[in-house]
């Protein structure tokens, strides 16, 4: 398996810090976009990431309002693991629709909650993760509906695909990585999970709710399929790159 390291670093530059908001922490779920219906009785949802910010104020606000939710410490590198999938194509059809919302550059499905972990502890971590998922082989996701969701702290809302085709499969690779954040004494998956890619947020939960996907646009992106052949361990500004087979 190849793996690819970016950054030697415990903070975020602003770049990384935009291209990583939507990892995962936790989502109130709202209604879905094609039903509107109430989810109430389903899980809470992850949601955007807060990472700690490597400013040496101690503002609690970051750059376009958000608020931080988590402090920066000395040597705490924010860690989690996802997979990508491509939507670049996709979603142009949304972008008549998200005028007022902040659209995400890249869609990750998270496999693991946001934890902290010490520099010392990244080495020995990335090779628990590879060792544990050497057997899985790439796979297939398909969307199942559009939600509307908002996080725990209600600061911020987001527009977001849950998973439909592919769900077990994502879920054998987070099973796997919840054995290695037992290891480490680290909180493991939502359970039950729900799978999901953002792909637009705003401050306003009123924003987000207001948004209305047409139905062709939503089954067009339905009936596609994408290929999960790689998996990625985000740890600060480092970035680990598992192929699988």
């Amino acid at each position: 398996m190849n793996s690819l390291v970016q950054y030697e670093s415990s903070d975020d530059d602003q770049d990384i810090d935009d291209q990583n908001e939507h990892i995962v922490n936790s989502k109130r779920n709202t209604f879905s976009n094609t039903s509107y219906e109430s989810i109430s009785s389903m899980p809470k949802l992850p949601s955007f990431f807060d990472k700690p910010e490597s400013s040496r104020t101690d503002s609690s606000y970051d750059h376009q309002g958000r608020v931080r939710t988590v402090p920066h410490q000395y040597d705490s590198w924010a860690t989690y693991v996802y997979c990508k999938v491509e939507l670049s194509h996709e979603l142009l059809a949304f972008h008549p629709y998200l005028k007022h919302a902040e659209m995400l550059p890249e869609q990750h499905i998270s496999l693991s909650r946001p934890v902290y972990l010490r520099k010392y502890q990244l080495a020995p971590f990335t090779r628990s993760i590879k060792a544990a998922l050497r057997n899985i082989k790439r796979f297939d996701v398909s969307f199942a509906q559009v939600s509307h969701l908002t996080n725990d702290e209600k600061t911020r809302s987001f527009l977001t695909l849950e998973i439909g085709h592919g769900y077990n499969q994502l879920f054998k690779c987070m099973k796997h990585v919840d054995n290695v954040m037992r290891e480490y004494h680290k909180p493991v998956f939502y359970n039950p999970p729900r799978f999901h890619a953002s792909i637009a947020w705003s401050l306003k939960q009123s924003t987000i709710a207001s948004i209305h996907i047409p139905p062709q646009v939503i089954e067009e992106i339905v009936a596609n399929v994408f290929n999960i052949d790689k998996v990625y361990i985000k740890m600060g500004n480092r970035l680990e790159t598992l192929s699988l087979d």
